[in-house]
């Protein structure tokens, strides 16, 4: 093999000494802009990872996030730990986020979880597994109230949309006086993730969670906010009215809601994304009514009761007689209705509807010229608005429906700066094309015009005949001579190639044969 390399080498620098100096230029300079192009492959795949940071390793690319979003004092205890077990890491996110090395973030896991990194968010009731018999009874409740906070903080932050939790709970101290114990008391502290909110529906399964887990707390005494500091709780807890008024106010922005969202969805698929508007007002009715309503039905009776009595009378002065009396008690038909009316139906709609106009090209051949709608086709729009929101004549529904135009020049505004942007793209693109086009046209020269310059350097031109003092022949026919020895070198030819021990012999057989005249050669 090292042979192989010597001759390489030695054949190499005989082809160089071969080049001209604007040819050994041209070559160089190749050969260095591809150098160049396979460094700077090398250092962008590696800038990717690379960077100053905090601690050992800032460096070193590639590497893998051990733990995203950490608090500091918990972002310092493990990088003190990596220090301790001599493991390569960098900060990054203000210190918030550390990377280690690919090969070791498994390791690096298990062995920051032996240790307890990074902690479980607050403390719960392994606080009691080491007792102390010298603790007060201060310290054991207060102890109680931190395990039952810590263990809530872990439950609310189980939650896929909660990433952090606090949770502080005040118990009063009981005492005999009923009218002097005061309720408890607590508060939560939510940071959600980002991107993320919380229901109102969690809301409500929170509070209710909370107050379920300690003694004696009511609902209207938790206070759920946001890290913003925004009250996520309903504020009317402790107010029956205000909360009974609240609610009232939410179930019709659900009903107007909703009967808003059916209509424009219909009216999207007929007439296309922002060409209609509906707005919706409903008056419900809150009352809650209870009625007891009774009806008779002269026409229908039946017998409830019938007696009768019979009289005879003998030797009266005035002669015998019988007297027959009897009562008879009817019933009649009676209905008794006890109504329930359900709190928040619908005593009223008002409906208002606007929608765009028809656009037809101007005369100009550019503008567009709005044309209102026809009167039977909004005559259709007010019939299918109607049965989408339930219209009754009787409950003196009211609904407008027009047609006017909107303002889009907003709209044709952004319209235009996105085909400019994407005519812009569009010219970026083949500006881009045309350059790496002529970048390959221009390789492709140089890889010829290389190429060109080695296959002259490896096959030097034939000298020419005349210097050699050959004559050259002009005829066309060759004469028998000519053809023999032209047949004569075919065979040498074909020999040599089968057999070049054999070679040296045809050659002395050629070259004594007596001949003696001059080769001729064709001019070509």
């Amino acid at each position: 093999m090292s042979e192989f390399f010597r001759q390489l080498i030695v054949q190499l620098s005989a082809l160089w000494q071969k080049l001209s100096f604007q040819q050994k230029l041209i070559t160089s300079s190749l050969i260095g802009f591809t150098l160049l192009g396979l460094v700077g492959l090398l250092v962008f795949a590696h800038s990717t990872g690379g960077g100053g940071g905090g601690g050992r390793g800032g460096g070193s690319g590639g590497m893998r996030i051990l733990y995203s979003d950490l608090d500091l004092q918990e972002a310092s205890q493990i990088t003190q730990e990596l220090q301790k077990n001599n493991y390569k890491y960098r900060l990054e996110n203000n210190g918030r986020d550390i990377l280690v090395q690919p090969k070791q973030l498994y390791e690096i896991r298990m062995a920051l979880a032996r240790e307890g990194l990074p902690r479980k968010s607050g403390i719960g009731y392994e606080l009691f597994d080491k007792s102390s018999l010298g603790m007060t009874d201060y310290v054991q409740k207060l102890n109680a109230r931190r395990a039952l906070e810590g263990e809530l903080q872990r439950t609310i932050e189980g939650l896929d949309e909660v990433k952090t939790a606090r949770v502080h709970i005040v118990i009063p101290e009981h005492t005999i006086f009923l009218d002097q114990q005061k309720d408890a008391k607590a508060s939560v502290v939510l940071r959600c993730i980002p991107g993320r909110s919380l229901s109102k529906d969690q809301i409500k399964g929170i509070t209710h969670l909370v107050s379920s887990s300690v003694e004696g707390l009511k609902p209207q005494y938790i206070s759920i906010v946001d890290i913003d500091g925004k009250l996520l709780s309903s504020p009317f807890a402790g107010d029956e009215l205000a909360m009974s008024s609240s609610t009232n106010m939410e179930l019709r922005q659900n009903v107007e809601r909703a009967l808003e969202n059916k209509t424009s969805q219909m009216l999207s698929t007929v007439f296309g994304h922002a060409k209609s508007q509906v707005k919706v007002s409903a008056e419900l009715d809150f009352d809650k009514v209870e009625k007891t309503v009774e009806t008779f039905d002269p026409e229908s009776r039946v017998i409830r009761s019938e007696e009768r009595s019979e009289e005879n009378t003998k030797n009266a002065p005035d002669g015998d007689h019988q007297r027959e009396r009897s009562t008879t008690n009817y019933e009649i038909d009676r209905t008794v209705q006890r109504v329930v009316q359900e709190v928040g139906t619908i005593k009223r709609l008002t409906v208002s509807v606007v929608v765009d106009g028809r656009y037809e090209i101007g005369s100009d051949g550019r503008s567009r010229v709005f044309m209102e709608r026809s009167p039977d086709e909004m005559q259709k729009i007010e019939d299918l608005v109607k049965n989408a929101v339930g219209y009754d004549l009787a409950r003196g529904d009211q609904i407008v429906v027009a047609s006017l135009q909107f303002d889009n020049e907003l709209l044709d505004q952004e319209r235009q700066r996105m085909l400019d942007e994407e005519g812009k793209e569009n010219r970026m693109l083949i500006i881009k094309i045309a350059l790496a086009v002529l970048v390959g046209i221009v390789f492709l020269l140089l890889i010829r015009s290389i190429a060109k310059i080695v296959t002259e350097a490896m096959n030097p031109p034939v000298p020419v005949l005349e210097e050699l003092g050959l004559e050259i022949v002009e005829d066309e026919d060759p004469s028998e001579e000519e053809a023999r020895a032209k047949m004569l070198l075919e065979k040498v030819e074909v020999m040599a190639n089968m057999s070049p021990v054999n070679t040296a012999s045809i050659i002395r057989q050629w070259l004594s044969s007596d001949s003696g005249q001059p080769v001729k050669q064709k001019k070509k």
